[in-house]
């Protein structure tokens, strides 16, 4: 994903709802090193969902009607969407497509 067209979402741990939203990475993680948080970031792509975002550049390919469903298609979240999780402000490892 280029950073230019993404945003960072931040979700604390057992958190039902997110709680920061930032344009760079850079400025996500000075957010969670002021306030020593623990939780994770995903990388979401701008102006595209994760899912239409994921079909286009063929990272996932609909093989059932399940698929396209409205339930399916509003809680996908796309494995090759960038993650970091954190533990007390620290950054404890980065997920991408590289290390799954």
């Amino acid at each position: 994903m280029n950073s230019h067209n993404s945003i960072f979402i931040f979700k604390a741990e057992n958190a039902a709802l997110t709680s920061a939203v930032f344009s760079s990475f850079e400025s996500m993680c000075d957010w969670i090193q002021k306030y020593y948080l623990s939780g994770m970031v995903i990388e979401y792509p701008l102006d595209v969902s994760s899912y239409d975002w994921a079909v286009e550049n063929g990272y996932f390919a609909r093989k059932s009607p399940i698929d396209s469903a409205p339930i399916f298609i509003a809680s996908f979240v796309s494995a090759y969407q960038k993650q970091w999780h954190f533990k007390h402000g620290e950054i404890l490892e980065e997920i991408t497509e590289e290390n799954q």
